[in-house]
């Protein structure tokens, strides 16, 4: 994936530079967001990809074990 911006601001320098990049890994803190493009070029249609947390013991519903957020892509 391509991180194009974080915390709802586009990743450019002072001169208005694109300063976006490449990870297949984002870290983020609570009440933080990002902006990512997801290259999805080859992949078979009705593939189904997950993003979570892979640390399973920091996820919580309240008094509940592994809960927490976690977000489907489908693709057409």
């Amino acid at each position: 994936m391509e991180v194009v911006g974080l915390d709802a601001r586009l990743l450019r320098d002072g001169a208005g530079n694109n300063m976006y990049y490449k990870t297949n890994s984002l870290t983020l803190g609570g009440g933080q967001s990002a902006d990512v493009i997801l290259d999805t070029t080859g992949l078979a249609s009705g593939s189904r990809y997950f993003l979570y947390s892979k640390n399973l013991h920091k996820l919580a519903n309240d008094a509940e074990n592994f809960g927490g957020m976690m977000t489907e892509i489908r693709i057409q």
